[in-house]
């Protein structure tokens, strides 16, 4: 069930504040500009308006505007605030939102979503001041270690997802990537495939995620006594050299770190004139929207990326009523085979 219209526009004129898009002393957008930009009546901007005002919000002076108000200790209580922290803006996969939300909002919790810049432009004061629990999902595992270790000295309840930050000691909620790994390399040993590579992007640096694929992946091939695997140190085992790969190696496999790289190698093969899956069959990770729609549809390893928001939204309001740290979360991940693997002929 969908939150009231009012609703919706209080709880995102909220984040800003907090966020301090809206800073302390700033006028607000006048009823009219609300109702514009979010497309409702006036009577539901003001409406929403009046809630902000209720909590201590704002303060309304006739014939002035509405005005931001010093956030104080009591705001913090009520408002009941989680900060969740993603890598970038029109991040293309994994929408942990669909299952952190309404975890959250069991507890009448809010949800404040903010990129990983945050934490260069504010302390772990600030975020201990206006925030219950962070959920923190980093793209590179180096970043921002500074302000988080402080968060962690301070026992401020943190959530990471997708990856582990050793030494922290904050609990993670993570995929099982390792698996993952495993059921691409048995799917395609299955097939009969023997020549099959891990094919990684061309960064230098590869993420715990695409680590832990890799090994999975090595494991199974070492298990089954299959010689050759590539190495995630070579530029040959890498998407710009996938056809120099194929053509040296004898290659009818491949594993992809994830969907977007899968989408780019197939493309790139395609463009070469190889069949997929004819010559050559492709396996991705992450199940994106993409992966289904490509030409042919994608087989791949999929998150669940709505369970572990909801995994980790619990976690963290656990750990907000408890004052325990919870333990560290693995989800099961699965195959889903489409059209990119076929028996090898």
């Amino acid at each position: 069930m969908s939150l009231p219209l009012y609703q919706q526009i209080s709880d995102d004129l909220k984040q800003k504040i907090v966020t301090k898009t809206f800073k302390s002393g700033d006028q607000l957008p006048t009823e009219k500009e609300l109702s514009e930009t979010y497309s409702v009546s006036r009577i539901t901007a003001k409406r929403a308006l009046t809630e902000l005002e209720q909590l201590g919000l704002v303060s309304r002076t006739r014939g002035k505007g509405t005005f931001v108000q010093e956030l104080n200790k009591n705001h913090t209580k009520l408002l009941k605030r989680v900060l969740f922290i993603i890598p970038f803006e029109g991040m293309s996969f994994g929408d942990f939102t669909q299952g952190l939300v309404p975890a959250l909002k069991v507890e009448d919790t809010t949800v404040f979503i903010t990129y990983a810049s945050y934490l260069k432009e504010n302390t772990a004061d600030d975020i201990k001041e206006n925030f219950d629990g962070l959920i923190y999902y980093p793209m590179y595992t180096e970043d921002y270690l500074d302000i988080l270790l402080e968060l962690s000295l301070q026992n401020f309840p943190v959530v990471l997802l997708d990856k582990q930050i050793y030494d922290l000691g904050f609990p993670c909620v993570s995929s099982n990537n390792f698996n993952g790994g495993e059921q691409a390399a048995q799917a395609l040993l299955n097939l009969g495939h023997k020549r099959i590579a891990f094919v990684a992007s061309n960064d230098t640096h590869h993420p715990q995620t695409t680590r832990n694929r890799y090994l999975g992946y090595v494991k199974v091939l070492k298990e089954q006594g299959i010689k050759f695997h590539t190495t995630l140190d070579d530029s040959l085992y890498t998407e710009s050299s996938v056809l120099e790969l194929i053509h040296n190696e004898k290659v009818t496999g491949l594993i992809c770190e994830n969907d977007l790289g899968a989408l780019q190698t197939m493309k790139t093969l395609q463009d070469s004139h190889f069949s997929v899956p004819n010559d050559i069959s492709i396996i991705g990770f992450d199940d994106i929207q993409a992966a289904s729609l490509s030409n042919p549809p994608l087989t791949t390893i999929a998150q669940d990326f709505i369970g572990m928001g909801r995994i980790a939204g619990e976690l963290l309001l656990d750990w907000i009523k408890s004052g325990q740290t919870p333990k560290d979360v693995k989800v099961p991940i699965n195959l889903i085979k489409r059209k990119t693997t076929e028996e090898l002929k």
